[in-house]
C-alpha cells in the first residue's frame, strides 16, 4: 500500500466535491415538495408519495450499485473515483428536468416526476460512491480520516451556507417578484436556479477528480467475487455497523423534518418567506463553528461520547423552538444548534463507517467499502422516504392546498408538530443509539491482533 500523502490541495478537493454535492441535494430536498405542490400543481399527498417512491428507489439501488462497484475496477485499478468524471454532467441535466413544468394531466405529472426522480437518484448513487467511500480509500490513518471527514463535513456546511444564501434568492430572482414579494414566474425561477446548481455539481466533481487519489487497493484478486447476499449477511451481523446505521438514519430523518418543512414554516407559520435564507444560513453557520473542534473532541473523549454529544445537541436544539414555535428568532436558534450537531454527527458516523470497513477487511480479507456505505444509505433513505411521505399526508390531512396563499390554522399546528415534537423524539433515540457504540474497542482489538 502506498504511504498516504494527504496535502491541503487534496483536502480542498474533497471539500469542494462535498460543497457541490450538498448544494444539489439540499436544493432538491428543500424545494422539491414545495415545487410539486405550489408550482407543478400536484396534491400534497401525491407529491409526498412521489418523493417517497423516489427515495425508496434511491435506497433500493444503493446496495445493487454498491455490489457492482465492489466487484468492478476501472482500467486504472480504481474503484470509485472515476464516477465523478462520468456522472456529474448527466446529473446536472436531470436536476434541471426535475424542476421543469409541463402542461400534463395530474396522472401524467406524477409519471413524469417519478421518472425524473428515478434517474436523478440513480445518478446520485453513483456520484455518492466517491463522496462516501473516498475518505476511507484515501488513507488508513485515523487522524487523516478524521481530518478528511472534517473537510468533507466543512464542505457540506459551506455548501449549506451557499445553498442558503444563493438558492432561494436565486430562484426568486429569476422568477421576479411583485410588490408583495410573491414570485411572478416561479417556473422560470426553478428552471434557471436548478441550471446554476447543475453547473456547480459539474465543477466540484471535476475539481475533486483531478486533485484526490484512491490509495487503498484490494489485497485479493478481482476474480474473487463477493455476492450481494454475502455482503448483506456480513454487515447485518456487524454490531457497530447496525448501531451506526440506525444512528445515521435517525440523523437524516431529523434533518428531513426540518429542511422539508422549512419553506412551509416561513411561508405559513411566520408569514415571512424571506426568513428561509437566514434560517438556512444559521443552520450552516452552526456547523462551521463546530467543525474545527470535532477531531479534537473525538480523539480526546472517544467515539461513543462524541456521538452522544452530537445527539445531545440535536436534542437540545428543539427546546427554544418548542417554547416559542411562532417566533423567528427561536427558529434561528434551533437552526444554529442543529448546525452544531450536524458537524459532529457527520464526522463521527462517517469515520465509524470507514473503521467498520477496515474491520471487515481484516475478517474477510476483502474490502467492501461501497456496500458498507450504500447498504447504510439504503436504510437511511427508507427512513427519510417514509418521513417525507408522512409529512405530505399530514399536510393534506391538515387541510393544506398549494394554490391558496392562506392556509387553515391546522396547517401551522401540523408544521410545528413535525419540526418540533416529532424531531425531538428522533433526537432522543439518537442519544440511545450513540450509547451503544463500541467501535474503539473493535479497532483496538484489530490492531492488537495485527501485531501478534
Amino acid at each position: 500500500m502506498e504511504k498516504p500523502k494527504i496535502g491541503i490541495t487534496e483536502k480542498i478537493g474533497f471539500s469542494l466535491f462535498s460543497i457541490s454535492v450538498n448544494i444539489v441535494t439540499q436544493f432538491v430536498n428543500t424545494f422539491i415538495l414545495f415545487f410539486y405542490t405550489d408550482v407543478f400543481g400536484i396534491s400534497p399527498a401525491l407529491a409526498g408519495g412521489i418523493i417517497s417512491f423516489g427515495l425508496i428507489w434511491d435506497g433500493v439501488n444503493d446496495p445493487l450499485i454498491a455490489s457492482y462497484a465492489d466487484n468492478h475496477r476501472f482500467r486504472n485499478g480504481e474503484r470509485v473515483r472515476p464516477y465523478q468524471l462520468y456522472t456529474s454532467i448527466p446529473l446536472a441535466i436531470v436536476t434541471v428536468l426535475m424542476f421543469t413544468t409541463f402542461p400534463f394531466s395530474q396522472s401524467a405529472k406524477a409519471v413524469y416526476a417519478v421518472a425524473a426522480y428515478v434517474v436523478f437518484y440513480t445518478l446520485t448513487t453513483f456520484l455518492r460512491l466517491p463522496a462516501y467511500a473516498m475518505p476511507a480509500l484515501a488513507t488508513p490513518d485515523i487522524r487523516d480520516r478524521l481530518s478528511i471527514n472534517t473537510f468533507v463535513s466543512g464542505g457540506a456546511s459551506l455548501g449549506g451556507v451557499l445553498a442558503s444564501l444563493m438558492c432561494w434568492p436565486l430562484v426568486r430572482g429569476f422568477a421576479g417578484l411583485d410588490s408583495s414579494g410573491n414570485m411572478i414566474n416561479p417556473q422560470a425561477g426553478f428552471i434557471f436556479g436548478s441550471a446554476v446548481v447543475g453547473a456547480i455539481i459539474i465543477f466540484g466533481s471535476l475539481f475533486s477528480y483531478f486533485t484526490t487519489k484512491e490509495r487503498i487497493r484490494p489485497e485479493v484478486d478481482l476474480s474473487q467475487k463477493i455476492s450481494i447476499f454475502k455482503s448483506f449477511s456480513i454487515l447485518i451481523h456487524n454490531y457497530n455497523w447496525r448501531w451506526n446505521t440506525l444512528f445515521s438514519t435517525l440523523y437524516f430523518i431529523n434533518n428531513v423534518l426540518l429542511t422539508t418543512t422549512l419553506v412551509y414554516y416561513c411561508q405559513y407559520v411566520i408569514a415571512d418567506p424571506g426568513k428561509t435564507t437566514l434560517i438556512m444560513a444559521m443552520f450552516a453557520l452552526g456547523s462551521l463553528i463546530a467543525l474545527p473542534f470535532v477531531k479534537k473532541v473525538d480523539l480526546r473523549l472517544g467515539r461513543r461520547k462524541t456521538m452522544m454529544i452530537g445527539a445531545g445537541f440535536t436534542l437540545i436544539a428543539k427546546i427554544p423552538f418548542l417554547l416559542a414555535p411562532r417566533v423567528a428568532a427561536a427558529m434561528m436558534v434551533y437552526a444554529l444548534i442543529m448546525g452544531i450537531s450536524v458537524a459532529i454527527n457527520i464526522v463521527v458516523f462517517s469515520t465509524t463507517r470507514a473503521e467498520v470497513s477496515d474491520i471487515i477487511e481484516k475478517q474477510l480479507g476483502r474490502r467492501i467499502d461501497s456496500m458498507v456505505t450504500n447498504l447504510m444509505g439504503f436504510i437511511n433513505k427508507c427512513g427519510t422516504s417514509l418521513t417525507t411521505l408522512v409529512i405530505g399526508i399530514v399536510l393534506e390531512v391538515s387541510g393544506y392546498v398549494g394554490t391558496q396563499t392562506v392556509q387553515p390554522p391546522q396547517v401551522s399546528t401540523a408544521i410545528i408538530a413535525i419540526m418540533g415534537w416529532a424531531a425531538l423524539a428522533m433526537a432522543a433515540l439518537m442519544v440511545f443509539c450513540a450509547s451503544k457504540i463500541t467501535i474503539e474497542k473493535e479497532v483496538a482489538k484489530m490492531k492488537e491482533e495485527s501485531h501478534v
